[in-house]
């Protein structure tokens, strides 16, 4: 009974991520969080951002063909096993990168991370892209809000009203 779920599920995931990566390709950036990606949907994204327990960062880099770059930063950590042939890296990773893991090992992926060239690449490409272009200048909005007050008070009292007159039933017995 479970088999044909599963494989509408992964249907429905693939079709997903053929949408993210045709949006992707027209040059936005979209981010998604996915929970236990097969193989195929995992190594369809272009980087990473794994964090542990309380937002803290564990790796964040580019995925590479067949997950490479990923798998290679994590078997330079010494004591991690290396990933088995034909095993899902997302799976490998999350495996290697639990608290257990941290502890049977004695190290803390969080300052690993933050002492690896990874983390100072990212920071000088953080510090280049926080400085606007020459020439550029700061946006500017003429308001504080997109619509003038009666504007927003009309759109949400019909808005009210519609709802009111949705369920006729409900309003008699409150009325009554």
């Amino acid at each position: 009974m479970d088999e044909p779920t599963s494989g509408l599920d992964a249907s429905a995931a693939a079709i997903v991520m053929r949408t993210v990566r045709n949006t992707v390709d027209t040059g936005r950036t979209v981010v998604c969080t996915i929970h236990q990606p097969s193989i195929d949907i995992f190594e369809a994204f272009d980087e990473l951002l794994l964090m542990k327990r309380g937002g803290r960062l564990i790796y964040f880099g580019a995925l590479g063909p067949r997950s490479q770059k990923l798998i290679d930063y994590f078997e330079a950590i010494p004591g991690v096993p290396k990933i088995k042939e034909g095993y899902n890296p997302a799976t490998w990773m999350l495996e290697v990168s639990t608290t257990a893991c941290e502890v049977q090992l004695g190290v803390d992926f969080t300052e690993l991370y933050a002492k690896s060239s990874l983390y100072q690449k990212n920071q000088e490409l953080i510090k280049e892209l926080s400085n606007p272009p020459p020439g550029s200048s700061d946006l500017y909005f003429p308001t504080k809000c997109s619509q003038p007050f009666l504007n927003q008070y009309k759109a949400c009292f019909w808005k009210q009203f519609r709802s009111y007159w949705r369920n006729p039933q409900y309003n008699v017995i409150r009325f009554l």
